[in-house]
């Protein structure tokens, strides 16, 4: 492989991010960055002008990383055509050093039946033999209950490590992927973060997924919703799992701020019987050694 034509094919990856941007957004001007969305409409892109397609995966080892090979012939030529040339080796006519700018006079009749048969044989290829499968993933959460489902966070982690939030609908979240390996990462203030990697060897990929409930979240949220005739063992509760020197903050509705507490009052106003901090809805929890060491909610 001549290090000349390595050259060459990054010219070519320049000239094909400059004809997408001219009439797409990206989140950069730089295709090593790009990201999941970015990708996905050049795909788009490509498969309208030139009726080929790359996949996500290939994207990643020819665009974003220094790659010590030429991709196929049949894929520079797409790109080449997509760029405003007549095939890859038009490109490197117009784009070596040492070569002027020249078009050829004879045989136009070939050269353009030639690059007819080659971009026929490209779309072939796209479609046919280079086609990543598109699969159907779905993750859903077994042990939710109705007040906690709503404060579930889904985060796909994607390859270059951005992140991409995901809904969740009856309990469950969907994605469509050609990676063969998914990450995602759930959070949330009454369950254990949990970090999942798995690979996907089906077009059709299902699974179950068991949180971890945080029993203190969930105590308090108990504490703020219900009453007891033993509000003194309530307080030794709350004394044991909070720290002395915990930031505890209410977040007061819409643009209004934040209301500070101490450990002592937060804890009065939880086990008063007519108390007005009712109905407490965690929105943060962090905890050191067991303890918490910061609380942030409203009042619903």
């Amino acid at each position: 492989m001549k290090k000349s034509n390595l050259i060459l094919f990054d010219r070519l990856k320049n000239a094909v991010a400059r004809t997408f941007l001219m009439e797409n957004p990206a989140s950069t001007a730089d295709y090593k960055q790009w990201k999941g969305d970015d990708i996905s409409r050049f795909q788009e892109d490509l498969l309208q002008k030139v009726k080929g397609r790359v996949s996500e995966k290939w994207f990643y080892t020819y665009f974003k990383n220094a790659p010590d090979k030429l991709p196929r012939i049949d894929m520079l030529n797409l790109l080449s055509a997509y760029a405003g040339f007549k095939n890859w080796a038009d490109f490197k006519q117009q784009n070596s050093a040492n070569t002027r700018l020249q078009k050829p006079e004879k045989n136009r009749f070939l050269i353009k039946a030639l690059f007819l048969g080659l971009l026929v044989f490209a779309i072939v290829s796209s479609f046919y033999l280079i086609r990543p499968v598109k699969k159907q993933v779905r993750f859903c959460i077994n042990n939710l209950t109705d007040d906690t489902n709503d404060r579930i966070l889904v985060k796909w982690i994607l390859p270059d490590e951005s992140e991409k939030s995901l809904t969740l609908k009856n309990h469950c979240v969907e994605l469509n992927t050609e990676l063969d390996e998914v990450q995602l990462r759930i959070t949330s203030p009454y369950y254990i973060d949990k970090l999942i990697k798995r690979k996907i060897p089906d077009a059709n990929y299902t699974e179950s997924i068991d949180l971890r409930p945080d029993l203190i979240a969930l105590l308090l949220q108990h504490y703020s919703q219900s009453d007891t005739n033993n509000w003194q063992k309530r307080r030794e509760r709350l004394q044991k799992f909070i720290a002395d020197d915990a930031m505890i903050f209410q977040q007061l509705p819409q643009k209004e701020g934040i209301e500070l507490f101490d450990k002592q009052d937060f804890i009065d106003q939880l086990c008063i019987p007519t108390g007005w901090l009712r109905n407490m809805e965690i929105l943060e929890i962090v905890y050191q050694n067991s303890k918490i060491i910061k609380l942030r909610f409203r009042i619903k």
